[in-house]
């Protein structure tokens, strides 16, 4: 059995191709099951072909597992008074960066609760979500709340939305990336922390330790790749690190709450709104009005706010001179014709420029009109 996956695209970035990296031969099929007596016969080597994304670096095998196979899987580490001593700092050491005691934390994959019990320990209230029944019952023998399954995209958990969360030798073994991560950020409050950790392909490569590389494991992070999955799910990355002797990388991320735009809505309505009253109020006092500013800025309020019926738009750049301005059609002229069209009102919209535009129109044109300053809201300067 071959494993082969030219055709797909990269698990991580969607991009192609995938490159063929390394060809291990007499692979074994999966490496967490012993089998028994009557299952040797059947047993059959594989050749495991390791792919790489050639745009963002992803190192990656296509799935070989059959999808129950995490249904019963066992494998701790409880046993290891190192992995235990690890841990337990571990999990202190987060519970009290965050000051997550009293909070709720979730443990994506939590096995057999064992992590369970050292964030419990550090003061967190915690949750657990487990696919594998009999690491689960475990869990659940500890006293803690575990679900069953996976958690998907559109999946809401029990117990959320969470305060923090853990995730740890579970993101090499999913196929869906994208569906994990924007699951758990679903059942996120904003601003929460997370910590993930996986093998660490900085530490196989660094060893040429091709054993590292079986079909358990589809996925291989490197500190690039691992702050890429989360920040392409909304997560910044505080820190990537190695840990337990450099075998594992660590992201430790928090969630970003997406850009409020609404503030932005409705100022286009606000400072639109401030622009024509501006307008009528200088035309209403016999004043002509002009607009300084053809650019980007100041097209998009003039578009915005339906104004095109200005008596004059200048713009000190000679290169914009003789042409006309989208959606409001004003021709842009010279500010040196300011004086001979006789403008009493100067609606400046070059924000950026501001300063140096008012400087040029009082002591350059010695204007003396009344200015109005485009930015959060008008600012009306009198001459």
């Amino acid at each position: 059995m071959t494993t082969d996956m030219p055709d797909h695209d990269c698990r991580l970035c969607g991009a192609r191709p995938l490159v063929p990296a390394l060809v291990i031969e007499r692979a074994p099929r999966n490496v967490q099951r012993l089998l028994r007596a009557a299952e040797r016969a059947a047993d059959r080597p594989i050749t495991l072909t390791v792919y790489q994304c050639g745009r963002c670096g992803f190192v990656q095998i296509p799935p070989v597992l059959e999808d129950t196979y995490y249904d019963d899987y066992m494998m701790v580490a409880t046993h290891s008074p190192q992995m235990q001593a690890f841990q337990a700092a571990q999990a202190s050491d987060f519970v009290t960066r965050f000051g997550l005691a009293g909070k709720a934390v979730v443990e994506v994959g939590c096995g057999d609760g064992n992590y369970l019990d050292h964030l419990a320990r550090a003061g967190a209230r915690v949750r657990g979500i487990e696919p594998s029944r009999v690491t689960r019952e475990l869990a659940r023998a500890r006293g803690h709340a575990v679900e069953e399954g996976y958690v998907t995209a559109d999946r809401v958990l029990e117990g959320g939305p969470f305060d923090a969360f853990v995730t740890r030798q579970v993101m090499e073994h999913v196929p869906d990336i994208h569906g994990v991560l924007a699951g758990i950020r679903r059942n996120l409050r904003p601003g929460a922390v997370g910590l993930i950790e996986v093998p660490s392909l900085e530490k196989a490569l660094a060893d040429a330790r091709f054993y590292d590389f079986f079909s358990d494991h589809v996925n291989y992070f490197s500190f690039a790749t691992l702050r890429l999955a989360a920040e392409m799910h909304g997560f910044e990355v505080l820190e990537v690190r190695q840990d337990m002797h450099d075998e594992y990388d660590t992201a430790i991320v928090r969630h970003v709450a997406a850009a409020d735009l609404s503030g932005v809505q409705r100022a286009v309505n606000d400072l639109a709104g401030q622009l024509r009253a501006f307008i009528t109020a200088q035309r209403a006092a016999g004043r002509a009005v002009a607009i300084w500013g053809a650019g980007g800025k100041g097209l998009s309020v003039l578009a915005s706010s339906g104004i095109s019926d200005v008596d004059l738009l200048v713009d000190s750049d000679p290169n914009k001179h003789g042409f006309y301005t989208p959606v409001s059609h004003l021709l842009v002229e010279p500010p040196s014709v300011l004086a001979s069209r006789g403008i009493g009102a100067v609606v400046v919209t070059a924000m950026a420029y501001r300063a140096e535009v008012l400087r040029t129109l009082r002591e350059d044109l010695g204007f003396r009109g009344v200015v109005a300053l485009l930015g959060e809201q008008l600012e009306v300067v009198e001459g």
